[in-house]
């Protein structure tokens, strides 16, 4: 589970952002709201909203970069350089340190990381647990030469991890199989985003390579291929059921060989027609491949954050993947999904606390909110028509 996640200076993002999951103890017991073991409730479910570049990719690439460089960074070689400046940088002077932070629940545990970094090298990284209060688990510090470090309850080798400039601490000790490190990597490995460091993935956009990958995963993973084709009436995609073929087809050196390859199964009368999924619709292609990745999110109970959740996709399909993490049946161990979306559509099913709204100043710089920090809303007022006539923001301005 996550609780929040922000920083500050990132991209778009000049002064402080976050966007915190948390809701008041006194919150009814629903089911878009989840509890943790310390009766701690949270959202399911937040959409983002707001105007054409109005910094809702940053925000959540934010979290795109937080999983690579606690996973990822340490495969790079010590001295390349592995990323770029995230600075806000419309301003005369622009600041280079870059701060993120993320808060999360794991084994029962409530963690916090921070990270600063400027565009050269790791400034600050630390880990704490929250008992009381929160207690150090690692933490470093450049001091201009080399990092003062410190840690307790990481694992008894945690001394003997190189201290790179340019890698998380996290991804270092995975490669010396630190235990908590895999324990780290089990949890965030669990998340599916379709942002990283650098900006916004294709891994889910419905292109050829991405339909045979899909195709290959599913033909791995015939439980979630029985799922999908038990669900596809509610997703009125007009098909029976998607069946994974192995299809003789010419390789590169022209010999025939076998090629695991999707196909939409339509029933009509008593006789069934198979189309390559490649004949099929861009929409049926953008859900087969996205519910490649949603699905094992569900099943392990991460968090799935996805920029453009709507892409290629009817809007009135977009509650129908929603509402998979509202119910326990599909959603057994607490999954979370963040997306942003400019089908907007869904806000009419969406309750003020699952409200994340992103504006940008006169001076470039965006800012978010929760909608129900907006003075006045309540949940009974029709948030998709305020939204539409401006009165939380968000939108654009002609």
């Amino acid at each position: 589970m996550i609780y929040s996640f922000g920083g500050r200076n990132f991209y778009s993002f000049r002064d402080s952002f976050e966007v915190d999951f948390r809701l008041k103890p006194q919150a009814s017991e629903r089911d878009i709201f989840q509890t943790d073991t310390r009766g701690q409730k949270c959202n399911t479910v937040m959409g983002i909203f707001g105007a054409n570049a109005s910094g809702k990719t940053h925000l959540l690439q934010a979290l795109g970069f937080l999983q690579w460089f606690i996973l990822h960074s340490a495969q790079e070689k010590p001295d390349e350089k592995t990323w770029e400046s995230m600075a806000f940088l419309f301003s005369e002077t622009p600041e280079p340190q870059t701060e993120l932070f993320l808060e999360f629940e794991m084994g029962g545990q409530h963690y916090r990381y921070d990270l600063c970094l400027d565009d050269r090298r790791v400034l600050s990284e630390s880990l704490q647990v929250k008992r009381v209060r929160f207690a150090m688990v690692f933490e470093r510090e450049w001091n201009g030469s080399s990092y003062n470090f410190k840690s307790q309850d990481f694992g008894q080798n945690a001394i003997q991890v190189p201290q790179r400039s340019n890698a998380s601490f996290i991804s270092t000790s995975l490669l010396l199989e630190n235990t908590f490190a895999r324990q780290l990597d089990t949890f965030f490995t669990s998340c599916y985003g379709n942002l990283w460091a650098l900006g916004r993935s294709d891994r889910h956009d419905p292109l050829t390579e991405n339909l045979i990958a899909t195709a290959k995963f599913f033909d791995e993973h015939r439980d979630h291929l029985e799922w999908v084709n038990h669900r596809l009436a509610n997703f009125d995609l007009g098909l029976h059921e998607i069946a994974i073929r192995k299809v003789p087809v010419p390789a590169m050196d022209g010999k025939m060989e076998d090629k695991v390859l999707p196909f939409g199964i339509h029933r009509y009368g008593n006789h069934d027609y198979a189309l390559s999924i490649f004949e099929e619709s861009r929409g049926t292609q953008a859900l087969f491949v996205l519910l490649r990745y949603v699905l094992p999110v569900l099943k392990s109970g991460g968090i799935a954050f996805i920029d453009e959740f709507e892409q290629g996709l009817h809007s009135h399909m977009i509650p129908c993947l929603v509402d998979l993490f509202y119910t326990t049946k599909h959603n057994p161990k607490g999954a979370q999904l963040v997306f942003s979306c400019h089908s907007d559509y869904i806000i009419s099913q969406l309750e003020k606390y699952q409200i994340q709204l992103v504006d940008k100043d006169d001076e470039g710089s965006s800012h978010t909110y929760r909608l129900n920090e907006v003075k006045g809303v309540r949940n009974v007022d029709n948030h998709y028509a305020k939204y539409h006539a401006g009165a939380y923001g968000g939108v654009p301005e002609f």
